[in-house]
């Protein structure tokens, strides 16, 4: 009996070796996917930072082409809407057309819907609609710009790992 007492503790110390060398085999392995799928993500990924800026560039672009448009507005007459309106309309076509990474989504939704509901605005001030629906209609294009706006920000700061 005195020779099978070394021989279990050697049984079982090979057991513990074959153990944790499967363990640290595994743990390597994790290691080694999340890397790889991390960087796979990273450069290849629909969000890449590339992207998500250029993405980003267009949607901008086509905010300041809006705003321009916008800002002339102020000084005209009803019937002089017209003109600005009609490029407003043609602004909102190209901001659709826009292609963006599924992340940007949202963002470019926001913006379509800010400059959809600021042509309902100049739309109802040459319908002579009462000034309380006019109004509404320009607070929800500003909330709706500024959830585009806090949305672009957000999507810039977290790609290319965004939801």
């Amino acid at each position: 009996m005195g020779n099978s007492h070394p021989f279990e503790t050697q049984h079982f110390s090979e057991r513990s070796m074959r153990f944790l060398l499967a363990a640290g085999v595994l743990m390597v392995l994790l290691i080694v996917a999340a890397v790889s799928a991390y960087t796979w993500f990273a450069l290849y990924g629909p969000c890449t930072v590339d992207t998500v800026q250029a993405a980003s560039t267009a949607l901008t672009d086509q905010l300041n082409l809006f705003d321009a448009m916008y800002q002339s507005i102020p000084s005209l007459t009803p019937v002089a809407l017209i003109g600005p309106v009609t490029q407003m309309q043609q602004t909102l076509m190209d901001t659709k057309e826009v292609v963006v990474p599924g992340c940007l989504q949202l963002a470019r939704n926001e913006l379509i819907t800010a400059m959809e509901t600021l042509i309902r605005a100049h739309l109802a001030v040459m319908a002579s609609e009462p000034e309380a629906t006019v109004t509404r209609l320009l607070e929800k294009s500003t909330t709706h710009l500024d959830n585009f706006t806090a949305e672009l920000e957000l999507i810039n700061k977290c790609a290319p790992f965004c939801p």
